[in-house]
């Protein structure tokens, strides 16, 4: 019984932390929506 609860466990840790990585990695990543707006000290005059 024990094994087989722990085996559960293991593999939605397991399954979490592969999905935490994706959204980490990933070009959307869906945590970091927000961008700051450019300071004028930074934009070119072109």
């Amino acid at each position: 019984m024990f094994r087989k609860l722990a085996a559960i466990t293991v593999s939605a840790l397991a399954s979490m932390l592969v999905f935490v990585a994706y959204t980490g990695v990933s070009a959307n990543c869906w945590f970091t929506t927000y961008e700051p707006d450019i300071p004028e000290s930074l934009k070119h005059g072109d």
